[in-house]
């Protein structure tokens, strides 16, 4: 066996590393079930169009990062190795029949998740994601209570000075015009884009303002905030939960351009960071509604 190694971006965890990730899952187990989270299993692999339908055909995580795997014998469905959990939590939320429980339900797991992405500090293409699922619940009230279960969270592992940096990604009936605005900031510097972000201008503007590109990053430093365009069901959600958050303690940074790599969220959206770090990589972890799932 000499000569083998662990396979790029994968890793072993030896001691003393296996034991702090040992006791990080049993105090993010500890967590969920004191605030009332119902633990669940979820499969490995899910079928690859549950990712395409919930996470978004043109989204990154889709389009380069999804391991697919190849249909064997008389099964023709493909499947996916899970680049996340919630496509799965839902998937299972609406098989068992949760709508008929007393809503919402809440669910929580500790997950092998894997995505195809290009290794670097603190990025590992299979890691492990605790994850806590409300579903069944339209109002900011149960915003509030799973951010702060994960800051909660985190400040038991000792991180005690995270903050949440916040923002709100509207709706169905607001986004759209948002959108259009994108589009037409980005339209003067086209040429200046990758060939990818000149993709995602045409189908996913809103990719624009997560993309780790120079030229695009440096453009949208000025991109018109989304929290300018909400409709007012929306700003009052938003606002419900920024008020919420600081009744509670909680350090908020406003993040008017967080997006976050998911296109199944609406509304709130957040990041926990600690102070000085910044983007997908700094995070320590976050979330989103995503009300269009269900």
């Amino acid at each position: 066996m000499s000569g083998f190694q662990s396979p790029r971006g994968l890793r072993d965890l030896l001691e003393p590393l296996a034991s702090a990730h040992g006791w990080a899952t049993d105090r993010a187990w500890a967590a969920a079930d004191a605030a009332g989270y119902a633990r669940i299993e979820l499969p490995i692999a899910e079928e690859s169009a549950l990712f395409e339908r919930a996470v978004g055909g043109t989204s990154d995580i889709v389009s380069k990062e999804l391991y697919r795997l190849e249909p064997r014998g008389d099964d023709a469905v493909t499947l996916a190795l899970r680049p996340e959990a919630t496509a799965g939590a839902v998937r299972a939320y609406i098989q068992h029949g949760m709508r008929s429980q007393p809503q919402p339900v809440r669910l929580a797991t500790v997950a092998q998740l894997f995505r195809y992405d290009r290794p670097q500090k603190g990025r590992y293409r299979q890691f492990t994601q605790f994850d806590v699922e409300a579903i069944g619940d339209a109002g900011p009230g149960i915003d509030l209570e799973v951010i702060e279960l994960g800051a909660a969270y985190l400040r038991d592992l000792g991180l005690t000075d995270v903050q949440v940096h916040l923002n709100s990604v509207g709706c169905s009936a607001c986004r759209p015009a948002y959108v259009e605005s994108l589009r037409a900031h980005f339209a003067p510097v086209v040429r200046d884009l990758s060939e990818g972000d000149q993709s995602r201008l045409a189908t996913n503007p809103l990719r624009l303002l997560d993309s780790k590109e120079p030229a695009t990053v440096k453009r949208a430093a000025s991109a018109p905030a989304i929290t300018d365009h909400l409709c007012a069901d929306c700003a009052a959600h938003h606002a419900a939960v920024v008020s919420g958050l600081a009744t509670i303690g909680t350090t908020v940074l406003a993040a008017p351009r967080l997006v976050r790599g998911l296109d199944y969220y609406t509304r709130t959206a957040w990041e926990y960071l600690l102070p000085g770090e910044q983007g997908q990589q700094g995070a320590l972890g976050g979330g989103g509604r995503y009300d269009g799932l269900v």
